[in-house]
């Protein structure tokens, strides 16, 4: 079955499978294989943001810079016509704050690194829904 997907972030989203990693640092970390394959590759899309704002700052006497705790104001809308979403954390968390439908917002799941010497992300194990 072959479900319409939007790109929600700049990134090309590169799935392998569970057995193309090692698990390092207690299981923490997944590790990519030498010869692992993207099981499926989703291309680069167009970025939907949130529009982010602060609470009070506490009134502390120090010389550090103090914020609120960050707060949602809006966030793009989504465009239409596709079954599954996928977006960063961020705009998911903003979206469900100001009380919108999460149901097709799609966040990478079991992030995947290069390696243990280079612990960029380059892909995950899939997206985790809702």
């Amino acid at each position: 079955m072959s479900i319409n997907i939007y790109n929600g972030t700049q990134h090309t989203i590169n799935i392998f499978s569970k057995e193309d990693t090692i698990a390092v640092q207690g299981g923490r970390k997944l590790i990519l294989k030498e010869e692992a394959v993207p099981i499926k590759i989703i291309l680069a899309g167009t970025n939907l943001n949130a529009q982010t704002g602060n609470l009070p700052a506490p009134s502390l006497d120090t010389d550090i810079p103090l914020y609120g705790g960050v707060t949602f104001t809006s966030h793009d809308p989504l465009p239409e016509g596709y079954d599954i979403y996928i977006v960063s954390n961020l705009f998911r968390s903003a979206v469900k704050e100001l009380g919108g439908d999460t149901s097709r917002l799609a966040t990478v799941f079991g992030t995947v690194y290069a390696s243990e010497e280079d612990m960029r992300p380059c892909g995950c194990l899939g997206l985790s829904v809702g």
